[in-house]
């Protein structure tokens, strides 16, 4: 399983991606982070690309190996946390 750490990061730059900007609030933070908690509103029902683990089973597990697409995830996370400081 992904290691998230919950900080919402990622959810906070969700308008930055073609992918998931329909997602996003005039801000570029999703419209379903609660920015208080960083915890998803819709958590049961989120869309498959905020779910890593589903998203590489169903996109990408012909194309890398796992480690590697967590290995790619995590540099991500750590991009868009130092970005917000």
């Amino acid at each position: 399983m992904f290691p998230c750490e919950r900080c919402g990061s990622c959810c906070r730059k969700i308008g930055e991606a073609p992918m998931t900007r329909h997602m996003a609030k005039d801000n570029g933070v999703c419209k379903y982070l609660n920015e208080v908690t960083n915890l998803c509103m819709i958590y049961p029902d989120r869309p498959i690309t905020c779910r890593v683990d589903e998203f590489y089973d169903q996109c990408y597990k012909d194309k890398m190996s796992r480690e590697e697409f967590y290995r790619i995830h995590q540099e991500f996370c750590k991009k868009f946390s130092k970005r917000e400081l």
